[in-house]
């Protein structure tokens, strides 16, 4: 395991069988990016950034189909709507 910033560790698949529990302790200051023969594979976050992130994306993909959404109405026209009556 070699912490390259302050922030990023990188770590070899086979040390995460090894020595799981230091690479864990290593989450709570910055992410860790696991390598398969010196190419990386995966990068762990800790759960809590995770689910801020998560959440951003969720946010900014709600934004951007609202806006999408309030294009098309702005550029409809009756004709192309259904009326309910013919469903």
């Amino acid at each position: 395991m070699i912490t390259v910033k302050k922030e990023m560790t990188i770590a070899g698949l086979s040390e995460l069988r090894t020595r799981s529990e230091a690479i864990l302790k290593q989450l709570k200051g910055h992410d860790v990016i696991l390598e398969k023969h010196n190419k990386p594979v995966a990068v762990i976050v800790d759960y809590k950034r995770y689910a801020l992130e998560e959440e951003a994306r969720e946010l900014a993909e709600d934004y951007i189909l609202g806006t999408l959404a309030m294009k098309r109405d702005r550029s409809a026209k009756n004709k192309d709507f259904v009326p309910i009556e013919k469903w």
